[in-house]
Protein backbone atom coordinates (compact mmCIF):
# COMPACT_ATOMS: atom_id res chain seq x y z
CA UNK A 1 0.00 0.00 0.00
CA UNK A 2 1.54 3.40 -0.88
CA UNK A 3 2.27 5.58 2.14
CA UNK A 4 0.34 9.27 1.28
CA UNK A 5 3.62 10.88 2.62
CA UNK A 6 2.51 14.57 0.95
CA UNK A 7 -1.15 14.86 2.59
CA UNK A 8 0.54 14.53 6.18
CA UNK A 9 0.96 17.55 8.19
CA UNK A 10 4.31 19.65 7.36
CA UNK A 11 6.00 18.60 10.36
CA UNK A 12 5.11 14.84 10.02
CA UNK A 13 6.85 15.45 6.68
CA UNK A 14 9.45 16.79 8.12
CA UNK A 15 10.09 14.04 10.28
CA UNK A 16 9.56 11.59 7.65
CA UNK A 17 12.31 12.84 5.18
CA UNK A 18 14.52 13.49 8.04
CA UNK A 19 15.09 9.66 9.04
CA UNK A 20 16.33 8.72 5.39
CA UNK A 21 19.14 8.27 4.13
CA UNK A 22 20.60 10.14 1.70
CA UNK A 23 20.31 8.47 -0.91
CA UNK A 24 16.92 7.95 0.04
CA UNK A 25 16.31 11.28 -0.49
CA UNK A 26 18.46 12.04 -3.66
CA UNK A 27 16.00 9.49 -5.73
CA UNK A 28 13.04 10.80 -3.97
CA UNK A 29 13.97 14.58 -5.04
CA UNK A 30 14.42 13.37 -8.82
CA UNK A 31 10.72 12.30 -9.17
CA UNK A 32 9.14 15.90 -9.98
CA UNK A 33 10.24 19.38 -9.11
CA UNK A 34 7.55 19.73 -6.20
CA UNK A 35 9.05 16.71 -4.10
CA UNK A 36 12.74 18.44 -5.08
CA UNK A 37 11.43 21.69 -3.58
CA UNK A 38 10.33 20.00 -0.43
CA UNK A 39 13.08 18.37 0.73
CA UNK A 40 15.10 21.16 -0.47
CA UNK A 41 13.22 23.57 1.67
CA UNK A 42 12.25 20.75 4.83
CA UNK A 43 15.70 18.52 5.01
CA UNK A 44 19.14 20.80 6.31
CA UNK A 45 22.18 17.67 6.46
CA UNK A 46 24.63 19.38 8.66
CA UNK A 47 25.91 16.57 9.27
CA UNK A 48 27.89 14.57 6.30
CA UNK A 49 30.43 15.66 3.63
CA UNK A 50 30.88 14.78 -0.09
CA UNK A 51 33.99 13.01 -1.30
CA UNK A 52 34.42 12.67 -5.04
CA UNK A 53 36.47 9.78 -6.57
CA UNK A 54 37.25 9.58 -10.80
CA UNK A 55 38.97 6.90 -12.50
CA UNK A 56 39.37 5.85 -16.21
CA UNK A 57 36.12 3.11 -15.41
CA UNK A 58 33.99 4.93 -12.96
CA UNK A 59 32.72 7.72 -10.98
CA UNK A 60 31.85 7.81 -7.20
CA UNK A 61 30.06 10.18 -4.81
CA UNK A 62 30.62 8.93 -1.26
CA UNK A 63 29.03 10.63 1.63
CA UNK A 64 30.16 10.35 4.95
CA UNK A 65 28.82 11.65 8.13
CA UNK A 66 31.29 14.29 10.09
CA UNK A 67 30.36 11.75 13.77
CA UNK A 68 31.16 8.81 12.07
CA UNK A 69 33.49 8.85 9.09
CA UNK A 70 33.42 5.07 8.29
CA UNK A 71 29.88 4.89 7.65
CA UNK A 72 29.53 6.12 4.10
CA UNK A 73 26.81 5.91 0.90
CA UNK A 74 28.24 5.51 -2.00
CA UNK A 75 27.18 6.61 -5.70
CA UNK A 76 28.66 5.07 -8.97
CA UNK A 77 28.63 5.93 -12.29
CA UNK A 78 30.12 3.35 -14.56
CA UNK A 79 31.85 4.41 -17.50
CA UNK A 80 31.89 2.08 -21.16
CA UNK A 81 29.94 -1.64 -22.13
CA UNK A 82 27.53 -2.53 -19.06
CA UNK A 83 24.61 -4.65 -19.01
CA UNK A 84 21.99 -2.52 -17.34
CA UNK A 85 19.50 -4.71 -14.69
CA UNK A 86 16.25 -5.63 -15.83
CA UNK A 87 15.15 -4.41 -12.20
CA UNK A 88 16.19 -0.85 -12.91
CA UNK A 89 14.34 1.83 -11.94
CA UNK A 90 14.78 5.75 -13.94
CA UNK A 91 16.06 8.51 -12.20
CA UNK A 92 15.55 12.32 -13.45
CA UNK A 93 19.26 14.10 -13.32
CA UNK A 94 19.72 17.54 -14.94
CA UNK A 95 18.51 17.68 -18.27
CA UNK A 96 17.90 13.89 -18.43
CA UNK A 97 14.80 12.02 -16.79
CA UNK A 98 15.60 8.51 -18.16
CA UNK A 99 19.11 7.47 -16.15
CA UNK A 100 19.15 3.72 -15.17
CA UNK A 101 19.65 2.97 -11.61
CA UNK A 102 19.58 0.62 -8.93
CA UNK A 103 20.19 -0.16 -5.40
CA UNK A 104 23.19 -2.48 -5.03
CA UNK A 105 24.73 -3.57 -1.75
CA UNK A 106 28.80 -3.30 -1.52
CA UNK A 107 30.82 -6.43 0.78
CA UNK A 108 31.07 -3.91 3.28
CA UNK A 109 27.36 -3.30 3.46
CA UNK A 110 27.84 -0.09 2.29
CA UNK A 111 24.74 1.61 0.75
CA UNK A 112 25.28 1.93 -3.00
CA UNK A 113 23.29 3.59 -5.70
CA UNK A 114 24.74 2.52 -8.75
CA UNK A 115 23.99 4.89 -12.30
CA UNK A 116 24.25 3.14 -15.78
CA UNK A 117 24.55 5.91 -18.77
CA UNK A 118 27.26 6.34 -20.99
CA UNK A 119 27.85 9.89 -21.04
CA UNK A 120 28.87 9.54 -17.40
CA UNK A 121 30.95 12.61 -17.31
CA UNK A 122 28.20 14.86 -18.30
CA UNK A 123 25.78 13.36 -15.66
CA UNK A 124 27.89 13.35 -12.78
CA UNK A 125 28.31 17.33 -13.31
CA UNK A 126 25.22 17.64 -13.08
CA UNK A 127 24.77 14.53 -10.27
CA UNK A 128 26.99 17.22 -7.96
CA UNK A 129 25.10 20.56 -9.07
CA UNK A 130 21.76 18.46 -7.75
CA UNK A 131 23.81 17.61 -4.68
CA UNK A 132 25.08 20.18 -3.91
CA UNK A 133 21.92 22.29 -4.62
CA UNK A 134 19.71 20.32 -2.32
CA UNK A 135 21.71 19.17 0.31
CA UNK A 136 24.54 22.14 0.46
CA UNK A 137 26.93 19.15 1.48
CA UNK A 138 30.84 20.40 2.10
CA UNK A 139 33.48 18.98 -0.61
CA UNK A 140 35.74 17.17 1.47
CA UNK A 141 38.17 15.42 -1.08
CA UNK A 142 38.50 15.00 -5.02
CA UNK A 143 40.42 12.38 -5.83
CA UNK A 144 41.24 11.94 -9.38
CA UNK A 145 43.05 8.40 -10.68
CA UNK A 146 44.59 9.52 -14.15
CA UNK A 147 46.16 6.02 -14.74
CA UNK A 148 44.21 4.79 -18.36
CA UNK A 149 42.91 8.52 -19.25
CA UNK A 150 43.48 9.67 -22.57
CA UNK A 151 43.14 13.31 -21.53
CA UNK A 152 43.25 14.73 -18.09
CA UNK A 153 41.90 18.43 -19.35
CA UNK A 154 37.87 17.68 -18.96
CA UNK A 155 38.49 16.54 -15.51
CA UNK A 156 41.06 19.34 -14.70
CA UNK A 157 38.18 21.94 -16.05
CA UNK A 158 35.53 20.45 -14.06
CA UNK A 159 37.93 20.43 -10.65
CA UNK A 160 39.28 24.42 -11.18
CA UNK A 161 35.25 25.78 -12.45
CA UNK A 162 33.24 23.87 -9.53
CA UNK A 163 35.43 21.82 -7.50
CA UNK A 164 38.72 23.76 -6.43
CA UNK A 165 37.37 24.75 -2.66
CA UNK A 166 37.05 20.73 -2.09
CA UNK A 167 39.39 20.36 1.16
CA UNK A 168 42.10 18.68 -0.36
CA UNK A 169 42.27 17.72 -4.20
CA UNK A 170 44.30 14.29 -4.66
CA UNK A 171 46.35 13.28 -8.28
CA UNK A 172 46.53 9.85 -8.34
CA UNK A 173 48.07 6.73 -10.55
CA UNK A 174 50.86 6.83 -13.50
CA UNK A 175 51.22 8.92 -16.72
CA UNK A 176 53.40 10.56 -18.77
CA UNK A 177 55.84 13.51 -18.18
CA UNK A 178 53.54 15.16 -20.93
CA UNK A 179 50.22 14.68 -18.74
CA UNK A 180 52.24 15.13 -15.47
CA UNK A 181 53.27 18.81 -16.34
CA UNK A 182 49.49 19.77 -17.58
CA UNK A 183 48.13 18.80 -14.47
CA UNK A 184 50.75 20.58 -12.64
CA UNK A 185 50.17 23.92 -14.63
CA UNK A 186 46.79 24.03 -14.31
CA UNK A 187 45.01 22.58 -11.81
CA UNK A 188 43.66 24.76 -9.47
CA UNK A 189 42.98 24.55 -5.84
CA UNK A 190 41.77 27.27 -2.71
CA UNK A 191 43.12 24.10 0.33
CA UNK A 192 45.49 21.21 -0.17
CA UNK A 193 47.06 20.04 -3.19
CA UNK A 194 48.54 16.08 -3.22
CA UNK A 195 50.13 15.48 -6.12
CA UNK A 196 50.83 11.63 -6.00
CA UNK A 197 50.93 10.72 -9.36
CA UNK A 198 53.68 9.27 -10.57
CA UNK A 199 55.40 9.82 -13.97
CA UNK A 200 56.40 7.02 -16.18
CA UNK A 201 59.63 9.12 -17.90
CA UNK A 202 61.00 11.83 -17.01
CA UNK A 203 62.20 15.22 -19.12
CA UNK A 204 65.41 15.54 -20.92
CA UNK A 205 65.23 19.27 -20.67
CA UNK A 206 67.55 21.98 -19.33
CA UNK A 207 67.41 20.98 -15.86
CA UNK A 208 67.44 24.64 -14.40
CA UNK A 209 64.30 25.54 -16.64
CA UNK A 210 61.50 26.33 -13.96
CA UNK A 211 59.04 26.20 -16.55
CA UNK A 212 57.59 23.00 -15.66
CA UNK A 213 56.04 24.79 -12.81
CA UNK A 214 56.16 28.63 -13.47
CA UNK A 215 52.14 28.49 -13.46
CA UNK A 216 51.68 25.97 -11.05
CA UNK A 217 49.03 28.28 -9.14
CA UNK A 218 48.97 27.10 -5.32
CA UNK A 219 49.91 30.43 -3.05
CA UNK A 220 48.40 30.03 0.50
CA UNK A 221 47.64 26.55 0.38
CA UNK A 222 49.04 22.94 1.24
CA UNK A 223 51.61 21.36 -1.71
CA UNK A 224 52.23 17.65 -1.40
CA UNK A 225 54.83 16.08 -4.33
CA UNK A 226 55.33 12.59 -4.03
CA UNK A 227 57.09 12.06 -7.24
CA UNK A 228 59.87 15.29 -6.93
CA UNK A 229 62.85 13.84 -8.80
CA UNK A 230 61.83 16.11 -11.48
CA UNK A 231 62.16 19.51 -8.86
CA UNK A 232 65.16 21.92 -9.31
CA UNK A 233 66.13 24.45 -6.98
CA UNK A 234 64.56 27.14 -9.50
CA UNK A 235 61.88 25.48 -9.71
CA UNK A 236 61.19 25.07 -5.71
CA UNK A 237 61.60 28.61 -5.51
CA UNK A 238 58.24 29.07 -7.59
CA UNK A 239 56.22 27.21 -5.35
CA UNK A 240 54.56 29.84 -3.48
CA UNK A 241 52.87 27.56 -0.98
CA UNK A 242 52.71 28.04 2.57
CA UNK A 243 53.36 24.26 3.54
CA UNK A 244 55.80 22.24 1.30
CA UNK A 245 56.36 18.77 1.25
CA UNK A 246 58.46 16.84 -1.45
CA UNK A 247 59.38 13.27 -1.55
CA UNK A 248 61.92 11.67 -3.26
CA UNK A 249 64.28 14.52 -4.44
CA UNK A 250 67.62 14.44 -5.82
CA UNK A 251 68.77 17.77 -3.93
CA UNK A 252 72.53 17.15 -2.56
CA UNK A 253 73.07 18.09 1.07
CA UNK A 254 74.91 21.09 -0.53
CA UNK A 255 71.93 22.69 -2.09
CA UNK A 256 69.79 22.20 1.29
CA UNK A 257 72.66 24.19 3.11
CA UNK A 258 71.66 26.89 0.64
CA UNK A 259 67.84 26.67 0.81
CA UNK A 260 69.02 27.66 4.49
CA UNK A 261 70.92 30.17 3.94
CA UNK A 262 68.69 32.19 1.68
CA UNK A 263 65.99 31.83 4.55
CA UNK A 264 68.33 32.78 7.16
CA UNK A 265 69.54 35.99 4.94
CA UNK A 266 65.57 37.03 4.10
CA UNK A 267 65.00 40.13 5.53
CA UNK A 268 61.19 39.55 3.98
CA UNK A 269 58.57 37.95 5.69
CA UNK A 270 58.03 34.98 3.80
CA UNK A 271 54.57 33.55 3.65
CA UNK A 272 56.21 29.88 3.61
CA UNK A 273 55.30 27.97 7.06
CA UNK A 274 56.85 24.78 6.23
CA UNK A 275 59.10 23.13 4.18
CA UNK A 276 59.84 19.35 4.30
CA UNK A 277 62.37 17.97 1.90
CA UNK A 278 62.92 13.69 1.58
CA UNK A 279 65.10 11.54 -0.40
CA UNK A 280 66.51 7.89 -0.38
CA UNK A 281 69.96 8.50 1.31
CA UNK A 282 71.54 9.24 4.38
CA UNK A 283 72.04 12.80 4.64
CA UNK A 284 75.29 14.37 6.51
CA UNK A 285 73.82 17.23 8.21
CA UNK A 286 77.18 18.85 9.27
CA UNK A 287 77.20 19.79 5.44
CA UNK A 288 73.70 20.96 5.66
CA UNK A 289 74.47 23.16 8.42
CA UNK A 290 77.36 24.32 7.63
CA UNK A 291 77.88 28.15 8.22
CA UNK A 292 74.11 28.56 9.76
CA UNK A 293 74.56 29.16 13.60
CA UNK A 294 72.09 27.24 14.81
CA UNK A 295 71.69 25.79 18.61
CA UNK A 296 70.52 22.58 19.27
CA UNK A 297 67.39 21.95 20.48
CA UNK A 298 67.26 19.35 23.15
CA UNK A 299 63.73 18.32 22.79
CA UNK A 300 62.96 16.73 19.55
CA UNK A 301 60.05 15.70 17.98
CA UNK A 302 59.15 11.37 18.07
CA UNK A 303 60.91 9.94 15.77
CA UNK A 304 63.15 13.07 14.74
CA UNK A 305 67.19 12.50 14.68
CA UNK A 306 68.58 15.73 15.48
CA UNK A 307 66.08 19.18 15.70
CA UNK A 308 68.10 22.86 15.50
CA UNK A 309 66.89 26.31 15.12
CA UNK A 310 67.79 29.77 14.05
CA UNK A 311 67.34 33.18 13.89
CA UNK A 312 66.43 34.59 10.48
CA UNK A 313 66.96 37.94 9.04
CA UNK A 314 63.48 39.12 9.79
CA UNK A 315 63.78 37.87 13.09
CA UNK A 316 61.85 35.01 12.90
CA UNK A 317 62.77 31.60 14.21
CA UNK A 318 63.35 28.66 11.81
CA UNK A 319 63.67 24.98 13.08
CA UNK A 320 65.48 22.26 10.92
CA UNK A 321 64.22 18.33 11.96
CA UNK A 322 66.35 15.63 10.59
CA UNK A 323 64.53 12.19 10.60
CA UNK A 324 63.92 9.01 9.21
CA UNK A 325 60.32 8.71 7.72
CA UNK A 326 58.45 5.21 7.22
CA UNK A 327 58.00 4.70 3.48
CA UNK A 328 57.67 2.07 1.26
CA UNK A 329 61.65 2.53 1.29
CA UNK A 330 63.90 3.98 3.61
CA UNK A 331 63.25 7.82 3.37
CA UNK A 332 65.09 10.21 5.14
CA UNK A 333 64.29 13.77 5.18
CA UNK A 334 64.85 17.40 6.61
CA UNK A 335 61.81 19.75 8.16
CA UNK A 336 62.13 23.36 8.25
CA UNK A 337 59.46 25.38 10.16
CA UNK A 338 59.23 28.87 9.86
CA UNK A 339 58.19 31.24 12.52
CA UNK A 340 56.26 28.28 14.25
Amino acid sequence: MAFPLFQLPILVIKLVLETMRLLDLFVLTSSSSRTKRIVKNLVTIRNHNMRIFMTSEAFMFDFRPNSDPSFEERSYFLFGKFHQPKDAFYLKIGSNDRISSKFVKATDGTAVLRIYWNKTFLISTQLYSTIFEVFKLPLKVVQMDFEGVETCRNWINWNNTTLHDASIVEIMGKCDFRTYTCILKYIRTENELAIRVEPTEYPSVDPEDPEIIENLNVERTKLLIKHGRWITMQQLKAIKASDISLNKVSFTDFQINSILRDLRDSEEVTNLKRLKICFNRVANPETVLEGIDVTEDLMTPVDAMNQWSFEMASGRKCTVIYAEYESDVQEFGFEFRVGI
